[in-house]
């Protein structure tokens, strides 16, 4: 009996010194002796939960995520009522793509402890994979609240609201995740993600490198400059960069999608859908794989597989609604503002104001129409004109309106109630927006394109009386399928391109507003179409510049090379302005006939009244 007393505390004591040395290894990372002693620790013991929970920790820290998920599910059956064993198991599920285990996981562990900051910034870091950046935003702003110098939290924060959108705050938040933690590899990549969105090129730039200095083997932040290199036409470095990271990891998602861009810049179309196709099944953010699926549909159609291309791009736009908008308020918000903008024009009064006194000089022209109707393609041709400077997609217009609505509330007379003083604040407004994006050249017209402005139309005449408009117009089957084949910003306006159906309820929301506009104001406006430009260039470039007053000139017919000298160009279809006239994008929704049936319908009034009627 006193020999078996004697073994047990002998054991106890040899088990306690391997702990507190295996403890000890571990916080020095030496990770695999600790990982060999918490696994013998174990086995001595099997019924040891604290020591079950740090072999897991220390087996996710090695990247063994199997054994670390087997490890926590030990360490859960023998204490499922503590926090630590499901926050270790939830990590390891994490790590292997498991979102939906994890942050079931983590949920598990927050009920049991909630002022443990970990449980809520890994929870709010599996919600930001998802895309579901609302609850990430809250599970993070919640570690901050118990942690307030929590600077992987403060750097998660900042990517959510970059991808929400509220740039600014995003600034701040990762500002002080900086000063926090100077030389976090992440931290810079956002701060370079940040300036990008700024078109700060070379600065970004600087930014990824000096967060590649700090993590070498970031493939990620590898990633992040290589996009913006081929965004800019950089071609050749970010094709150096593209083979280094894939050398390290040939299946790496994000990657592969700007390696196949960059294919498809060179027109090996087949070549990007046999890459794209190889990692497409891979563990990667719903984000990720949302732009992976459009891309595909985007080259399916390319190489005539169409028969491919619906899957894609619904499973494309599937994953990225969810991000954009996930419970759809987004899209009503907009549609409910343009009911309002509709509203303003129902006041006889706004036909008889005087415009004598304006001047066209100092006017804007404003590029409009619906997105993917040709904007862009037209926005480049026209700064390539000496008279002209373009401006693109810049909140100027957005800015008067947020004014406008601060001083009136919108309510449906007041536009036409505005006193000329009031018209003045606002136009003021508008031209101290206008100045902190571009530096006016002098002697130039000012072209400010943004095409969902159209739905502004009424405060933007009320305004600037003497402004004239540019409407793109494209067959409305073809801008609701290019819609749907791109990835857009997350805002409320872009919330709605989710499926073929509410892209075309948004467009027929936005051109019933144009006819009523078009119908009710004394606009003072020019239509292009779309194909008439691709095929009739000179023709219709002419009369475009001739109600301009300013003329042809032959720098219109190498707009393709002036746009590839521009620093970045933000939309969509950046890759395209750069080429010369294509037409393989006129009438593609031909191909898609039966697929557009269910929208044909709605879009008909408008397939009319633009002349696309066959």
């Amino acid at each position: 009996m006193k020999r078996t007393i004697f073994t047990v505390i002998k054991k106890n004591i040899l088990t306690q010194g391997n702990k507190i040395k295996a403890d000890r290894l571990a916080l020095e990372n030496r990770l695999e002796d600790a990982q060999i002693l918490y696994a013998k620790i174990c086995k001595v013991d099997p019924t040891d939960a604290e020591v079950w929970v740090k072999l897991a920790e220390t087996q996710r820290r090695l990247g063994q995520y199997s054994d670390a998920e087997s490890s926590g599910r030990h360490a859960v059956r023998l204490l499922p009522n503590k926090a630590q064993p499901h926050h270790v198991l939830a990590a390891s599920l994490h790590c292997q793509g498991k979102l939906d285990e994890a942050i079931t996981g983590y949920r598990k562990a927050i009920q049991l402890q909630p002022s443990y900051p970990p449980s809520h910034y890994l929870l709010g870091n599996a919600l930001m994979e998802l895309g579901r950046l609302h609850e990430a935003e809250s599970s993070l702003l919640y570690a901050l609240k118990l942690r307030p110098n929590f600077s992987a939290a403060l750097n998660d924060l900042g990517a959510v609201l970059l991808q929400i959108g509220r740039v600014d705050q995003a600034a701040v938040i990762l500002k002080q995740a900086l000063a926090l933690n100077p030389q976090s590899s992440e931290v810079l990549a956002n701060l370079g993600c940040l300036l990008e969105i700024d078109e700060r090129v070379e600065e970004a730039l600087e930014f990824y490198r000096r967060a590649l200095r700090a993590q070498p083997d970031s493939l990620n932040v590898l990633a992040k400059q290589a996009e913006l290199l081929e965004k800019i036409g950089r071609l050749e470095e970010a094709n150096e960069l593209l083979e280094r990271g894939l050398a390290s990891n040939s299946k790496h998602p994000a990657l592969n999608l700007i390696a196949a861009r960059l294919e498809r810049r060179m027109g090996n179309h087949t070549g990007a859908v046999i890459r794209l196709e190889d990692v497409v099944s891979q563990p990667m953010t719903y984000a990720m794989s949302g732009e992976i699926h459009l891309l595909l549909g985007w080259l399916y159609d390319r190489i005539g597989q169409t028969d491919k291309v619906m899957s894609h791009l619904n499973e494309g736009k599937l994953k990225t609604a969810s991000t954009a908008d996930p419970d759809g308020a987004g899209r009503v918000r907009f549609l409910e503002k343009i009911a309002q903008t509709r509203s303003w024009i129902n006041d006889q009064r706004l036909i008889n104001i005087n415009t004598n006194e304006l001047s066209l000089v100092d006017s804007p022209i404003f590029l409009i129409g619906f997105p993917r109707s040709g904007t862009t393609l037209l926005e480049q041709i026209l700064d390539s004109h000496p008279d002209l400077q373009t401006m693109e997609e810049k909140p100027a217009a957005a800015a008067m309106e947020q004014a406008f609505l601060a001083m009136t509330s919108g309510v449906p007379n007041a536009v036409a109630d505005l006193t000329q003083q009031q018209v003045d604040m606002l136009r003021n407004t508008y031209y101290h927006e206008m100045q902190r994006h571009v530096e006016r050249r002098l002697d130039t017209l000012l072209v400010d394109k943004l095409p969902l402005n159209i739905v502004r139309v009424p405060l933007l005449w009320r305004v600037f009386p003497e402004a004239r408009f540019i409407l793109v117009v494209r067959h409305p089957c073809d801008v609701v399928l290019s819609c749907l084949m791109q990835s857009f910003g997350n805002n409320d306006a872009m919330a709605n391109f989710v499926s073929l159906e509410s892209a075309a309820e948004l467009y027929v929301r936005v051109m019933e507003a144009w006819l009523d506009y078009e119908r009710c104001l004394p606009l003072h406006y020019h239509v292009i179409h779309y194909e008439d430009l691709v095929t009739n260039f000179e023709i219709e470039s002419t009369s475009l510049l001739d109600f301009l007053d300013v003329g042809w000139h032959e720098a219109l017919l190498d707009y393709a090379q002036h746009a590839q000298q521009r620093t970045i160009i933000q939309t969509p279809s950046y890759h395209q302005v750069t080429q010369p006239i294509y037409e393989h994008a006129k009438y593609r929704w031909m191909r898609y006939e039966k697929d557009l049936a269910p929208v044909i319908d709605a879009l008909q009034p408008f397939i009319n009244h633009f002349g696309y009627a066959r």
